[in-house]
């Protein structure tokens, strides 16, 4: 994600962390990030709970 963001600072992509402000702004994205994606792990979940409906 922030590899597309731009530094308003220094004019750098925030992914190459050229100045104290790409660095902040990288690491503040990093913590907001969640730890797994949750779409993939529901995604199985929904997808097994369907199979055994339609098993039983």
């Amino acid at each position: 994600m922030s590899e597309d963001l731009l530094c308003a600072a220094c004019g750098g992509r925030v992914a190459e962390a050229r100045c104290a402000t790409c660095r902040a702004s990288r690491q503040w994205l990093r913590e907001q990030r969640p730890a797994f994606p949750a779409g993939p792990v529901l995604l199985t979940a929904l997808l097994l709970l369907l199979l055994v409906l339609a098993l039983h």
